[in-house]
């Protein structure tokens, strides 16, 4: 089928981050980063700093009182997720005015990371963290077509909501590239793991039946089951995407039980509207 858009995919515009949450990305990417220069950085940066301080007051961080400074919010989250407030503030600048549309794209990755969090703290704890962040920049495609062809990807949405087609299929079908293919390179904008870049550019096909990474294994069944898990919870999602695992397979690849599952959503169904702002 040919494609029937004109848009241009080596011409979109890419989120960029901020001067400070550059120097902040490249800070963390050292080896030893100096935390009190960090602190300082953000500190320089209201956006920075204000999303920094919804993610150590939210209920996955927060242990007792509020979080009114950031020496003690990047101590309390921690530096992965000093990276993932980073991200986040860049997507949300993105798009300046923030649509409805770049809302309800930035409100499931939001979910999507959360749950992402939950199943891996059951599963894989180590990387719980890093997983969070997958989770949140798994959509970055979206937002980058939102941005840039606001009208046309409404429309693409809405069509894959009432036809009940995968998004990432329907887009093939009408811009001749999906969403993934722009995710590389917005990967490599924000200096983060390369591989994320693996997990997500191959998140729309089959899983590799020769794979031998089994820790690259999790953080895909990680990802999809937070897929699965957040349609369980919300219904019809907008942002509906190409699943091949069930959820079956997946608890099967994670060791995980009808308990831990039942766990997961409970604390899901109560809190994820916490992390829609």
């Amino acid at each position: 089928m040919v494609p029937s858009s004109p848009i241009n995919l080596e011409q979109l515009n890419f989120p960029k981050v901020s001067p400070q949450a550059a120097k902040v990305l490249n800070y963390l990417s050292s080896e030893d980063p100096d935390m009190g220069e960090v602190d300082n950085i953000i500190m320089r940066d209201p956006v920075l700093a204000g999303t920094l301080l919804r993610y150590a007051n939210s209920p996955l961080y927060r242990s007792s009182g509020e979080i009114s400074n950031i020496p003690t919010a990047t101590r309390m989250i921690g530096i992965k997720n000093v990276r993932s407030a980073a991200v986040m503030t860049a997507l949300r600048a993105t798009c300046p005015a923030e649509s409805e549309l770049t809302k309800t794209i930035l409100q499931h990755s939001l979910g999507i990371a959360t749950l992402c969090k939950l199943i891996a703290k059951k599963s894989c704890p180590a990387v719980a963290d890093d997983l969070e962040l997958l989770g949140l920049i798994h959509d970055i495609g979206m937002v980058v077509l939102a941005c840039n062809a606001e009208n046309e990807y409404r429309a693409l949405l809405a069509r894959a909501q009432a036809e009940n087609i995968a998004v990432d299929k329907l887009e093939k079908m009408e811009f001749g590239f999906t969403h993934d293919q722009i995710a590389a390179r917005a990967l490599h904008e924000f200096r983060l793991p390369k591989r994320h870049e693996t997990v997500l550019t191959h998140f729309h096909q089959p899983p590799d039946e020769n794979e031998t990474d089994e820790e690259l294994k999790k953080e895909r069944a990680v990802l999809v089951l937070a897929h699965r898990l957040l349609f369980e919870i919300r219904g019809d999602d907008v942002c509906s995407e190409t699943l091949f695992e069930s959820t079956d397979e997946l608890m099967h690849i994670l060791n995980l039980d009808d308990a831990a599952v039942e766990t997961v959503l409970e604390y899901a169904r109560a809190h994820l509207s916490d992390f829609a702002g």
